[in-house]
C-alpha cells in the first residue's frame, strides 16, 4: 500500500516544497498555504485509527512517505503532526482542527530531551510530554538558532489545551525516529544533486564524475544512503503505540554517522559555491548537521543499546539482534 501512497504522496510535495517554498518558510512565510494542502491531502491523519476517523495505516507502511518529506525538505512539521494526532485521538483527544503540531519530549525535572529545540515550522501547537503525562499546549516564535531556523518556545503564559496519560519516553523515541527519517531523506537528496552535478561539472575537458576519486566519493555516499534508509524503515517498522528505545538505540548512530559523511563528501563534490546560502545544498546539509543534535546523538544511544546487549543473559549478538526485530 505504501507504494500507491507513495506516488501521490510525492506529487504533492513536489507541489509544496520546492526550494524556494522552503526557504519562505524558514523566514516565517508560506507555511500556511503548506499546511492547507497537507491538510487537505489527508496525509496528516494516515496514523489515527479508522474508528477515530483516520486511514488506519501504520508507521511502516508511512516510513516511504516520512523520507520521502525529508528529500523534499519539507518545512512543516509533517511526521510529528502525524504522530501527534494519533497519539492524542487514541486518548480520546482529536485534533482534526488543530494546525501543525510539534512533539516535544521532556525530562523529569522538565528538560528539553535535545540539545536543540524544534523548529517552529508553522505550528502553534506542541504535544508535550514529561514522565507519565502528556499536555496539548501552545508555542510562539523563539529565536533564530545558528542553523538559521526559527525555533519555537513554549508559550508559559497559556494554560493546557488537553492533558492524557501517555507511556513513559513515548515522545522521545517517536521524535528521534521521525528525525531519523527526516535525515535519511535528506541524505538522499544531497547524494542526488551530487551526481547530477558531478555528471555536469567539466574540469579538464571531462565531467567530474569521470575522476576516480569523484566516483569513489560518490559510492561512499550511496552506501551511506542506502544504510540510512534501512535505518529509518527500521525504526518504524513496529506497529502503533509506535517505536521504542531499542528500535532508536539502533537507527540514530547509524543514521548519525552517515549524514556527517555525506554532508562531508557532498561539500567536497561542489566545492565552494556548496556552502553558500544561496545554493540548494545548504538547504539540506544545515539540516542534516541539526538532526545529529537532536533527541540524543549517537554516543548515548550506543551506550543504551550496549548497556542492553550487556544485560542480556546467555546468547549471541545474532539472538539479541533477532530478539530487537521480534520484540
Amino acid at each position: 500500500m505504501s507504494n500507491d501512497l507513495l506516488e501521490p504522496f510525492q506529487r504533492l510535495l513536489d507541489d509544496v516544497s520546492p526550494p524556494e517554498a522552503v526557504r519562505r518558510t524558514e523566514n516565517e512565510d508560506g507555511a500556511p498555504a503548506i499546511w492547507a494542502a497537507l491538510r487537505d491531502s489527508g496525509f496528516v491523519d494516515a496514523l489515527v485509527s479508522e474508528e477515530h476517523g483516520g486511514a488506519g495505516l501504520s508507521p511502516a507502511e508511512m516510513a516511504p512517505l516520512l523520507i520521502a518529506a525529508g528529500r523534499h525538505l519539507l518545512p512543516l512539521p509533517f511526521g510529528e503532526t502525524m504522530a501527534a494526532r494519533a497519539i492524542a485521538a487514541g486518548a480520546g483527544h482529536r485534533l482534526e482542527d488543530a494546525g501543525p503540531v510539534l512533539l516535544w519530549p521532556l525530562d523529569r525535572e522538565g528538560r528539553a530531551r535535545s540539545i536543540v529545540p524544534p523548529i517552529r515550522g508553522g505550528a502553534d501547537l506542541a504535544l508535550v510530554q514529561q514522565a507519565g503525562r502528556a499536555t496539548l499546549r501552545r508555542v510562539v516564535a523563539g529565536g533564530r538558532d545558528g542553523f538559521g531556523f526559527v525555533t519555537a518556545a513554549l508559550d508559559t503564559g497559556s494554560a493546557p489545551i488537553a492533558s492524557f496519560e501517555l507511556a513513559e519516553d513515548s515522545l522521545l523515541y517517536w521524535a528521534a525516529a521521525l528525525t531519523v527519517a527526516a535525515m535519511a531523506g535528506a541524505m538522499a537528496g544531497v547524494l542526488d544533486m551530487s551526481i547530477a552535478y558531478v555528471n555536469e561539472r567539466q574540469q579538464f575537458g571531462r565531467p567530474l564524475g569521470k575522476f576516480q576519486a569523484i566516483q569513489q566519493q560518490i559510492s561512499v555516499m550511496a552506501e551511506r544512503v542506502a544504510m540510512a534508509s534501512v535505518a529509518a524503515q527500521g525504526v518504524l517498522a513496529r506497529p502503533l503505540p509506535g517505536p521504542a528505545a531499542l528500535d532508536v538505540a539502533v537507527a540514530k548512530p547509524v543514521i548519525d554517522a552517515g549524514a556527517s559523511i555525506v554532508c562531508a563528501a557532498g561539500h567536497a563534490a561542489f566545492g565552494a559555491i556548496g556552502i553558500t546560502a544561496e545554493h540548494d545544498l545548504s538547504l539540506f546539509t544545515r539540516r542534516l548537521k541539526r538532526g545529529l543534535l537532536a533527541f540524543g546523538g549517537a554516543q548515548p544511544w550506543a551506550k543504551a543499546l550496549g548497556r542492553a546487549r550487556l544485560a542480556q543473559a546467555g546468547g549471541t549478538s545474532v539472538d539479541f539482534i533477532r530478539a530487537l526485530q521480534h520484540g
